[in-house]
């Protein structure tokens, strides 16, 4: 029994001192040190790549932001739009009455047409005045002959 106790107690000495020693031969193992390096890369690059995707992820976030504030500031330049727009609409309205006038009594220029093109409803204004002006003259010079 006392050999027992005696082989049981050598056992527990050696069990830790051989299980250091193997640890010990496997650090200063060269393949065992390519092996932990390789693990070390793995994980180095695993990291990196996590980062990378994490920027990623923040970059279109940030994307998707800015075209929510680019909408949103969109909307509110949609009536301004819209004002430019009918003012155009306007101008070539107001070009083409003065044009088909023009044609239809044989009387003015092309400047009028142009001026209603810059000049828009106040011009179309001017042309009529003139125009008035200028029936009134052809009544007197009818009337007088």
């Amino acid at each position: 029994m006392t050999r027992l106790l005696l082989g049981v107690a050598l056992l527990g000495l050696l069990v830790p001192t051989l299980a250091r020693a193997q640890e010990e031969g496997l650090e200063q193992d060269p393949e065992y040190q390519m092996h932990l390096r390789e693990m070390q890369m793995e994980f180095e690059t695993r990291e990196v790549r996590a980062e990378h995707e994490r920027q990623m992820a923040q970059l279109e976030l940030e994307a998707l932001r800015a075209e929510i504030e680019e909408a949103q500031n969109g909307s509110e330049d949609g009536p301004l739009a819209l004002l430019l727009i009918l003012c155009g609409v306007v101008r070539i309205l107001v070009a083409t009455w003065i044009y088909q006038d023009i044609r239809r009594r044989n009387a003015g220029s092309g400047l009028w047409i142009v001026l209603g093109l810059f000049g828009g409803l106040f011009a179309a204004l001017v042309y009529a005045v003139v125009r008035l002006g200028d029936s009134d003259e052809r009544k007197k010079r009818a009337n007088s002959r």
